[in-house]
């Protein structure tokens, strides 16, 4: 019985330091940015539906090749269909180096939250830029 009581008190305490550790988003093939035949956006979606005091979003980019003039942005919708632009970040930099951009949202009211990655400029303009998308709701006290 004491086994029993020890093995529930160590998932729960597993499960509670795991809610508040960044989610890394499965990397797909389409988590890339491509603009050599047309312009490209990558979209991630995030439900927060649980009461949380805090959403922090991280966006980390790098470079491939090109010119790189994309921009994140991050909407939000309470029904997962309409969504409004709440925030967009700084235009990723054209450097080799990787780099990342932030959203943090505190007390999050909306159900929905889409980052979204897309190109700036025009099709003329030619970039690869190879994305991961991390995120973590902390809940209330």
């Amino acid at each position: 019985m004491k086994k029993f009581f020890f093995l529930l008190l160590a998932v729960g305490i597993a499960c509670s330091t795991m809610a508040q550790r960044a989610t890394l988003f499965p990397l797909i093939a389409g988590d890339t940015i491509s603009t050599s035949a047309a312009l490209d956006t990558v979209t991630k979606v995030i439900t927060a539906t649980a009461g949380y005091a805090t959403l922090g979003i991280q966006v980390n980019a790098l470079k491939v090749s090109g010119t790189i003039t994309a921009k994140a942005y991050l909407y939000s919708s309470q029904d997962g269909v309409t969504y409004n632009l709440t925030d967009s970040a700084t235009a990723f930099a054209n450097s080799a180096a990787a780099q990342s951009v932030w959203f943090n949202k505190i007390d999050p009211t909306y159900v929905y939250y889409k980052v979204q990655v897309r190109n700036v400029g025009t099709i003329a303009s030619t970039e690869v830029l190879a994305l991961r998308f991390y995120y973590v709701l902390h809940k209330h006290d």
